[in-house]
């Protein structure tokens, strides 16, 4: 390739590593990339990284995928990292068995660093659950509503103010009996004591909260347990909008109104409760970028930073549409 390009092999090298040198001019990269096209070359990425001693890779552990959300984190991570020459793979784990595998996986050599949405885990089931990271000094950014940063960077849905100022859009439109379906294996982020602060604040009395929102089917059951209730709510708030949506399909088909007989609440701004009818009204992130973060764990990976741990704020509001 050298002799094609009529340059150095220091200087292919150079080029081909992904580094940036003014003296290298965009006439010999353009030289040295034709000759590559030419000659079909491919790059060793095993040797290299053994002669690196790093994979150029990133895991992002989601624990689930093939909802806006967890695809959101999978996009802009791979947009991040490959703007400074790395790859991504996700792997998904919800439970601490799974995820402590996975994590044994990177500190074994699966990639530089890992990228994790957490929010299912204690604070203290996450130090334990990264002390193998920690201990193979490998750099990880941790998705957590409420974790302060410790050890590792951290990255926090700003949920609970948008989720305060959905209650009060609801009372404000009169709404008195308030319920709340929440995941079963995840943490709400405090929002199941906030809500109960709130009615205690207004005078209202307390909400039954349930869980159910992790699926449809039995975020739909509990739903219709809830409005047979004798004091039947005429707000229903839901900790994911894919069960909101299907819970406001599912009463339409029971003559129940939408937002008339009950309000629908849902959380995570999915691009499905633009599409329902009535649309859903939903807090959730606007379009955040995880780009900076990443860019704070690449440099972490390459020596670059002074290695004290940041958090970087995602902040979310209310997306009013019809439901609510």
């Amino acid at each position: 390739m050298a002799r094609r390009a009529n340059v150095s092999a220091a200087t292919v090298s150079y080029v081909l590593s992904g580094r940036q040198d003014q003296r290298i001019s965009a006439e010999t990269r353009e030289r040295i990339a034709q000759a590559v096209t030419e000659l079909g070359y491919v790059q060793n990425q095993i040797a290299r990284q053994l002669r690196l001693r790093r994979t150029k890779r990133i895991c992002v552990l989601l624990p689930q995928i093939g909802i806006p959300f967890a695809d959101n984190i999978a996009q802009d991570v791979e947009a991040a990292v490959r703007q400074r020459g790395y790859t991504s793979v996700v792997v998904v784990g919800r439970s601490y068995d799974m995820c402590r595998q996975l994590v044994l996986d990177v500190e074994a050599g699966l990639a530089d660093g890992i990228v994790a949405e957490v929010e299912q885990f204690s604070a203290h089931q996450i130090s334990e659950l990264f002390e193998p990271v920690a201990r193979a000094q490998k750099a990880a950014l941790l998705l957590h509503p409420t974790m302060e940063p410790d050890t590792f960077s951290t990255v926090r849905q700003a949920r609970l103010p948008a989720f305060k100022a959905m209650l009060e859009r609801l009372h404000e439109s009169g709404r008195r009996s308030f319920a709340y379906i929440r995941h079963g294996q995840s943490d709400d982020a405090h929002r199941s004591e906030t809500l109960q602060s709130f009615l205690s604040s207004k005078g209202l009395a307390a909400a039954p909260v349930v869980t159910g929102a992790e699926t449809r089917d039995s975020a739909v059951d509990a739903a219709l347990i809830l409005l047979t209730r004798e004091q039947r709510p005429d707000a229903l708030l839901v900790q994911s909008d894919f069960s909101a949506v299907a819970i406001i399909q599912a009463l339409h088909r029971r003559g129940i109104r939408v937002p008339e007989d009950v309000a629908i609440a849902g959380s995570g701004n999915a691009e499905e409760g633009r599409h329902c009818f009535p649309q859903l009204t939903t807090i959730g992130p606007r379009r955040p970028s995880l780009a900076t973060a990443v860019d704070h764990l690449l440099d972490e990976i390459e020596g670059k930073t002074d290695g004290r741990a940041q958090t970087f704020e995602i902040p979310w509001s209310v997306i009013a549409r019809e439901s609510a």
